[in-house]
């Protein structure tokens, strides 16, 4: 075989190859942009989910641990921390290089004029995102200085029509029915009362509004105690809380929300996207994170089938417009409203 030959096929599989992940990729977003219907989920837990909310309930100084007992979540990312990086293992553009919220743009159907709250924003990529293709506004909520800053920037080039709170989101007021559209990529599983948390999201919600959540892992499919005490390791280190889309649906049903559709990614596709691949290599290599080795402990010695089917979870779920009276769970977090929180209320216009 000649060298141009050779050359031809070489460039041949090239291309080939570069269609083809583009293709994956379209197809995924295709899948996470159309959600199924969730009335066949989320009916009753299984024992492991009904654990963890017990057993794996991160903790208020959970904060001060990440990775390791002497590294903070901010001593772990801190060093990659700029207005180009993104948050989320995986997103999912409709190709593999290009910008990675386009489907969280086409779950939220943003408009002109609509308020939208990011709970866990990381650096504002999203929110950023979002705010560039339709004029509305942004509240960005994070616990970290730093990431404020980022997005304090940003804002400031779009106008201001984004504001920046610096708290954690488990102490958050702000005013009821103030958002058309609340989102959490990949935070959830920071938080410490999850049946506050969802209560305070229906509060905060304008009905007909909707609630975005990205959550990887689950314990939906988990069906041996080993396999549980197995991926425990996991949270342990990394202090997140595998909150999967039945446990969600369980939890918004009961709420009122409605109609909530989902869709659930295996590993074995999630696992191989661009953006997933990025994180890993930068978590092994750059941030020489404990987690990602203790995650291929965790592979090796849990079930295969567990391991690689282990879901991403997309849920979104709509207040009613007429709702019927929701179930709410009673908490000392929704129901306690503390100076700083009028302070927030403050700083947020009233409702248009």
């Amino acid at each position: 075989m000649n060298i141009a030959l050779m050359s031809q096929l070489v460039a041949g599989v090239i291309v080939a190859s570069f269609v083809a992940y583009n293709l994956f990729h379209y197809v995924l977003f295709l899948l996470v942009t159309r959600p199924k219907d969730a009335s066949k989920i989320g009916h009753q837990l299984n024992e492991f989910e009904q654990r963890q909310l017990i057993e794996w309930t991160p903790k208020p100084n959970d904060f001060l641990k990440h990775d390791d007992e002497t590294r903070t979540y901010d001593d772990v990312f801190g060093r990659y921390r700029d207005e180009q990086s993104n948050y989320s293992t995986c997103v999912f553009p409709r190709l593999a290089f290009s910008h990675p919220y386009e489907a969280e743009y086409a779950l939220l159907k943003p408009r002109d004029g609509m308020r939208f709250l990011d709970l866990g924003c990381g650096s504002g990529a999203a929110a950023e995102y979002l705010a560039r293709r339709s004029n509305i506004e942004v509240v960005c909520v994070t616990n970290s200085s730093v990431q404020a800053e980022i997005c304090r920037r940003k804002f400031a080039r779009l106008g201001g029509r984004g504001q920046v709170i610096v708290i954690d989101f488990d102490n958050l007021d702000l005013p009821n029915e103030h958002f058309d559209g609340i989102y959490a990529l990949e935070s959830i599983g920071y938080t410490k009362d999850l049946d506050a948390w969802l209560a305070r999201c229906w509060r905060m919600l304008k009905p007909g509004g909707r609630l975005l959540i990205h959550s990887p892992g689950s314990l939906d499919h988990c069906r041996r105690t080993e396999d549980y005490l197995s991926v425990t390791a996991f949270f342990e280190n990394w202090r997140y809380n595998f909150v999967g889309a039945n446990l969600l649906v369980y939890k918004m049903r009961r709420l009122g929300f409605g109609p909530i559709h989902y869709r659930r990614l295996p590993f074995l596709a999630w696992g191989v996207t661009w953006n997933f691949i990025q994180h890993m290599l930068l978590w092994k290599y750059r941030l020489k994170m404990r987690t990602f080795v203790e995650l291929e402990r965790i592979i090796w010695r849990t079930s295969k089938v567990f391991v690689f089917g282990n879901p991403y979870n997309t849920v979104l779920a709509t207040k009613p417009r007429h709702p019927h009276a929701p179930t709410l769970i009673c908490s000392e977090g929704v129901a306690g409203v503390s100076d700083t929180d009028h302070e927030l209320r403050a700083s947020i216009p009233a409702s248009r």
